[in-house]
Order: C-alpha cells, then sequence, then structure tokens
C-alpha cells in the first residue's frame, strides 16, 4: 500500500474560492524582497498579510540570540490573523524567503471581513491545523532520525507540479541551512541525507529548490521508515 503524505496547511483548504477572492481584493497590494521583515517577535503591530505568491520564514529569537525556524508560510496562507483576533503581541518574526505578493489587511478591514463573510469557523479549522503541524514538527525533532524527518519535511512543504501526480516541486527560497534548522538537525547530517536523497533518485536539487522525483518513495521513507538502515543517519 503506497504511503500517504500531508497536504500543506493553508487557508486555501478551508475558505470557498469566493471567500479567497474577497480576500485578494480586500486591503493594500504590497510586494516585499527577500529578507525583508514584515514584522518582530512581541511587537504590537496588528496588520494582516494575505500571500499571494512567495514564501516567508516564522522564527523565534531567544534571549541569548539563538533563532528557531517554526515554520514556513507561502501562496494561500495568512499572516499576523492570532494577533489580529486577540489582540495579543507577536508570537515570532517574519520574514521573507521568497520575495512576496499580498495584501495587507488592517486590523480593522480584517475583521470587518471576518465578520461579512462569517469566516470564524474558516478561521479556526486553519488554526486548528497549524498546531496539529507543529506537534507533529516537535514530536518528529524529539524522536525521529533525520532523514525521516527530511522526507516528512519535505513532503509537507511541497506544492503539486505539473510533471506528474507522483512529483513535486519545492520552491520557497530555503536554503539547506534553513532546511536543517526547520527539522532541528545539524547541517551536516541534512547534507548526508540530501545527498543519500539525490543518489537514490528521490529528489533533484538546486540553488533554494528542490523537485521531489518520487513522492511515494518519500512518503514510505517519512511515514514507514527506512529500510536496512539505509537511510539511518541522525
Amino acid at each position: 500500500m503506497t504511503a500517504a503524505y500531508p497536504v500543506r496547511v493553508s487557508f486555501t483548504n478551508h475558505v470557498t474560492a469566493a471567500d479567497w477572492q474577497a480576500l485578494q481584493q480586500a486591503g493594500q497590494p504590497v510586494q516585499l524582497g527577500r529578507k525583508h521583515g514584515l514584522f518582530l517577535q512581541d511587537e504590537q503591530s496588528r496588520d494582516v498579510f494575505v500571500l499571494l505568491n512567495g514564501a516567508v520564514k516564522v522564527y523565534r529569537t531567544e534571549a541569548n540570540g539563538s533563532e528557531t525556524m517554526l515554520t514556513v508560510r507561502s501562496t494561500g496562507d495568512l499572516l499576523g490573523d492570532i494577533a489580529a483576533l486577540d489582540g495579543t503581541p507577536r508570537s515570532a518574526s517574519v520574514s521573507v524567503l521568497r520575495p512576496v505578493t499580498a495584501r495587507k489587511l488592517t486590523t480593522e478591514q480584517f475583521l470587518k471581513l471576518v465578520d461579512d463573510r462569517d469566516l470564524h469557523p474558516a478561521l479556526r479549522r486553519y488554526t486548528n491545523a497549524r498546531l496539529r503541524e507543529s506537534d507533529e514538527q516537535r514530536v518528529e525533532i524529539a524522536s525521529l532520525p533525520v532523514p525521516q524527518r527530511l522526507a516528512r519535511a519535505l513532503l509537507r512543504l511541497a506544492k503539486a507540479s505539473p510533471d506528474g501526480p507522483n512529483q513535486a516541486s519545492l520552491d520557497l527560497g530555503l536554503s539547506q541551512d534553513g532546511l536543517a534548522q526547520l527539522i532541528g538537525a545539524s547541517r551536516n547530517a541534512v547534507v548526508t541525507a540530501i545527498t543519500r536523497f539525490r543518489h537514490d533518485r528521490l529528489i533533484a536539487t538546486a540553488p533554494r529548490r528542490f523537485v521531489l522525483l518520487d513522492l511515494g518513495r518519500l512518503a514510505r521513507i517519512g511515514y514507514s521508515g527506512p529500510r536496512s538502515g539505509s537511510h539511518s543517519s541522525t
């Protein structure tokens, strides 16, 4: 039986096409270049961003200066919705990995649209999906070897490719260092796993870009475990 692989969390999975269209037309258009910061951890800003294209990283910085990447968000996601809804400071920082096209809404604009279109159930489902994804990632970091973590991360982030039903592209501007940080592994361990995946024709790579050549085999590695220790680095 072919192993299942996860669908990337996206707000578009929880709303109708008409609701998404309304969000794409709300607020003001913004275009942001790579490394641009959308907002900072603990700040009081309340703007909400609707990502129409591009990718960002969400990360936390601790008092000692260490940085932990929490997730990557891309086309179809919302950013800043929780702070707008509950009035709390930003729980993390966000900066651009791949140039972003977005709509920027004030809290008032966002809340009015949510009320007018009754988006509260969709927002709850979206928030729950992100929490489940975060929980899964924490368990993976604590309990799985690097190749399994890497396979799951690639599948979770992948965008469907027109090349075929068993292939996908991952063009989010994420470096090998960033990927290592995302799955809680050393860069050397991630490079070793990527080299093995390339050798086994599971993936092809270019600078900050991955092509997943066999989703089924990656899913078996990620969710059924490696065979015979061939991907057993930690």
